[in-house]
Parts: structure tokens; C-alpha cells; sequence
């Protein structure tokens, strides 16, 4: 607001607030939610997409002509045909052993060891209490479930990736070469964690302000 920009978190479902069953949620859900805020909004919203960004992909797939710009902050962004599970042979197998995994396999819990070392590493000790109980089993459909993505509506909204150098849920590698496959109008970089909105919030504002500068 300081910067006259308005923002809306959204809770996508089984996740926050949202106490959907994880076991029953997928990805056109996510893309569902987030859908709706869009729809919402008087004026064409730039998506900003932390981590799983193939909701924002898939979101801009079906509305494009809602969505002004999409951000991608140290996110997954699986090309066409492709899931955000492709991915799991470039994480950490020391973050993949921080996962609970429910009998039935469809959805897996962070362990809080695994919050603070992974997902928030240079983050604030009060900022990681807060945000802990909101932790719920993440859904699994989701993250298997490919992306279908195309040119003519996909291709034509404009995208801009913040990579994070010291990320160790999505390594800065893995951030480099996913944006091989699918090409960014602008690369920008923070010196700090997964989660640049606890660890560095100033610098996100002010690299997410320079965005709209652009656009």
C-alpha cells in the first residue's frame, strides 16, 4: 500500500485457512481459487506465483486477457506437458527427507525442522512461529499433474522471474534452468531464501514495484 499498489493473499485450497482435504484437491482447484480473485478485481491484477508456479501458468492458460503481467518468485515453471513433479530429481534429497507421507500417498507433511531449515532458513524466528501452525498437509495431485499450456493464450501475457541465490527448496540451478524452457522478459535476483517475503520483504517490494513500473 505504501508504494500505491494493493495486495491480496489468496489461501488456495488445503492450504492456510483453507481446510480442504488434501487427498481430494487438484490443480484446477488452485487455478479455480486463484481464478476467482482475478475475476474479482476491478483492474487486471499482475499474479504473483511463490514456489508452485505452474497455478499462475495454468491460470493465465484460461483468463489471459484478465492477467496483466505473472511473476514467478523462485518457482517451478513446468513447460507444456509438464508437471511441477518433474522437477523433484533437482531438489535436495535432504529437503525431500523433511516429508511425512499419509498412507495413501496423496498428500505429504513438512516437518517443522524441515520449515525452518529449508523453507525459511534466513527468516525472522517470530515470522517462522507465526506461519508454522498454518502448515497443513500439502495436496500431491497438484505437483503430478501436467501443465497444458499454449502459445496463443499462455504466451502472450508477460512474465518476469525473481530468483533467490540462496534457495534450498528450489535451487538456483534448477530456477536457471527451467527458464531455458519457457523464456522471461526480465530475470530478477535477491541475495536470500526460499522465502524472500519473511527473509528480505523491503527488497521483494521493491523489486515486485519495479515490475509495475515496467508493465
Amino acid at each position: 500500500m505504501a508504494r500505491g499498489h494493493e495486495a491480496v493473499a489468496i489461501d488456495l485450497p488445503g492450504h492456510g485457512e483453507d481446510r480442504s482435504s488434501p487427498e481430494a484437491v487438484t490443480l484446477r482447484d488452485y487455478v479455480d481459487r486463484v481464478s476467482e480473485a482475478v475475476q474479482a478485481s476491478k483492474d487486471n491484477p499482475i499474479l504473483v506465483g511463490h514456489s508452485m508456479g505452474g497455478v499462475i501458468s495454468q491460470t493465465a492458460e484460461f483468463i489471459p486477457g484478465r492477467i496483466h503481467a505473472l511473476v514467478y518468485v523462485a518457482a517451478l515453471v513446468p513447460p507444456n506437458g509438464t508437471s511441477m513433479m518433474g522437477f523433484v530429481e533437482g531438489f535436495d534429497p535432504a529437503y525431500l527427507a523433511q516429508f511425512l507421507w499419509a498412507p495413501d500417498r496423496r498428500s505429504a507433511r513438512i516437518t517443522p525442522e524441515g520449515v525452518r531449515l529449508f523453507l525459511y532458513p534466513q527468516c525472522p524466528p517470530a515470522d517462522i512461529e507465526s506461519a508454522l501452525p498454518l502448515f497443513t498437509a500439502e495436496p500431491v495431485a497438484p505437483f503430478e499433474t501436467p501443465v497444458s499450456l499454449s502459445e496463443a493464450e499462455f504466451g502472450r501475457v508477460r512474465r518476469y522471474y525473481i530468483e533467490c541465490f540462496r534457495d534450498r527448496v528450489v535451487p538456483i540451478a534448477l530456477q536457471r534452468s527451467m527458464r531455458a524452457a519457457v523464456p522471461f522478459e526480465h530475470v530478477y535476483s535477491l541475495d536470500t531464501d526460499h522465502s524472500p517475503f519473511f527473509s528480505t520483504p523491503e527488497d521483494l517490494a521493491l523489486v515486485l514495484h519495479a515490475i509495475t513500473e515496467r508493465v
